[in-house]
């Protein structure tokens, strides 16, 4: 494993100052497997006050002091340098009321996740894994670390958590850690709708997204996360043939539930996110008839720059689109006029004509139907015409 020159340094100043300091977690998983690693998470036996004095030339952030982690940037990258700790009684489901500093690496690990996110390496100590991290990386796996009934008790997250690195990988959960994650799903009752949002966006796009997601409705985590929504199992085999894309996916496995529009607003989206789950739904609820061109602009039209993802949505759900896209293309290279920017006249050309207040965004509307139906129509005079005679 060969680090970064920043990260080298931070290492190295840390070791000639006494101290043990290994890279840890998600970086030494990714490292192991050949994929890019974007940040690079340290842990140390020094304490946080004793961390913060060796780079005391440095721009140090103090912000999760009590929680033993210190930022340091260096090379103008934030590296999260945390000490060894062992965590306190849970008693949310979710956050330690404390933690406990150590100086054993190997009391530290033991809190950890799961055994994948468990291993910690440096250039001059050599890698640790003491939980068999590296076997279940070559296995496939996604295990607990220690008893997995009381890593989810802990932090009922972990349980999502889970099934996005099942997903992210490719992998398969360990028995045991399955049966833990179905009999603990309860608590994830407690757990914020963000934090559960944001691991479900993972999950949803991970290579391992059809796999995971079966496994999630096996374990019945979705009656506890989306209980209004009956989810399709024929739908989540098909999720990983769309693109990976969030709202692409979301829309094609709500697609017909009732209760979708309510659960898109629950899972706190932001509304560019909400408001494309929502608009692929409801075209991918209408019925595609675009034997014509003119109906092609419109669905064009309505589509926007959702239009691939509606094809693709509808072809998974079983529908002809054979041409539909080459079509439109040849269209848009035509310059066929599909949306108000681009109409020959606009708002001030109608009110100079004696035109006013809602009657004008009445009238740009119906001239772009008639532009949909007859691109040809789409000139100034023309249009005006168009207007004046009502």
């Amino acid at each position: 494993m060969k680090y970064p020159q920043y990260v080298k340094m931070i290492l190295n100043r840390i070791e000639k100052n006494g101290h043990e300091a290994f890279v840890v977690g998600g970086a030494v998983r990714d490292m192991i497997l050949g994929r890019t690693v974007n940040d690079y998470d340290i842990t140390t036996s020094a304490t946080p006050e004793e961390t913060a004095a060796i780079f005391s030339d440095m721009h140090v952030i103090l912000t999760g002091l009590k929680h033993g982690t210190v930022t340091v940037v260096a090379d103008g990258r934030p590296v999260e340098i945390t000490t060894y700790r062992v965590d306190g009684d849970y008693k949310d489901n979710r956050h330690p009321e404390g933690v406990v500093f150590t100086r054993s690496i190997k009391e530290d690990l033991a809190r950890r996740d799961f055994t994948v996110n468990a291993m910690a390496h440096s250039e001059t100590r050599g890698p640790v894994d003491l939980y068999g991290g590296c076997a279940d990386l070559e296995a496939g796996l996604i295990r607990a670390v220690g008893d997995p009934k009381k890593r989810f008790t802990e932090d009922a997250l972990r349980i999502m958590r889970a099934f996005r690195f099942a997903s992210k990988l490719g992998f398969e959960i360990e028995e045991s850690t399955l049966l833990a994650a179905r009999e603990c799903r309860l608590g994830l009752k407690s757990i914020s709708t963000e934090r559960k949002t944001s691991e479900l966006e993972g999950i949803m796009l991970g290579a391992g997204v059809k796999k995971t997601l079966l496994l999630m409705k096996d374990a019945e985590i979705f009656e506890v996360i989306a209980p209004d929504v009956i989810l399709d199992i024929s739908r989540l085999e098909k999720v990983s043939e769309l693109p990976a894309d969030f709202a692409c996916r979301m829309a094609f496995c709500l697609i017909g539930q009732k209760d979708a529009e309510r659960y898109i607003s629950a899972l706190r989206l932001s509304n560019l996110v909400s408001g494309r789950i929502k608009k692929l739904i409801s075209l991918g609820e209408a019925a595609l008839c675009v034997e014509a061109d003119p109906d092609l602009r419109r669905l064009m039209a309505r589509a926007g720059g959702e239009l691939e993802h509606l094809l693709e949505i509808k072809k998974a759900l079983g529908e002809d689109t054979e041409g539909i896209l080459e079509r439109a293309k040849k269209i848009a290279e035509n310059g066929d006029c599909i949306d108000l920017k681009s109409l020959a006249v606009n708002g001030k050309d109608l009110a100079s004509m004696g035109i006013d207040g809602k009657a004008i965004g009445e009238t740009l509307n119906k001239l772009l139907d008639a532009v949909l139906d007859d691109p040809s129509l789409n000139t100034k005079d023309k249009l005006l015409a168009i207007a004046k005679r009502g």
